[in-house]
C-alpha cells in the first residue's frame, strides 16, 4: 500500500466510520496532502513508535540534531 493510499483510507475512516464532516478544515488539509504525496511513495515500516508522544520526542531530537 502506498502513502496515498494509506492516507485516503485514514480519510474514508474518519468521514465514514467517525462521521466527520468533509469540509471541515482538517480534512480538507488531509486531501491537499494526498494530493501533494508523490504517487509511488511507501515509508518503511521499520520504525515503530507507541504513541504519538514518542514520536514527537524523536522529532524534536531529530530537529535539534539538523540545528
Amino acid at each position: 500500500m502506498t502513502d496515498r493510499d494509506f492516507l485516503m483510507c485514514v480519510h474514508a475512516r474518519l468521514e465514514h466510520v467517525h462521521n466527520e464532516d468533509p469540509l471541515v478544515d482538517y480534512m480538507c488539509r488531509l486531501r491537499q496532502i494526498i494530493y501533494g504525496y508523490p504517487k509511488d511513495m511507501v515509508t518503511p515500516t521499520t520504525l515503530s513508535f507507541n504513541t504519538m508522544e514518542d514520536l514527537k520526542k524523536v522529532l524534536e531530537y531529530e530537529d535539534k540534531e539538523n540545528l
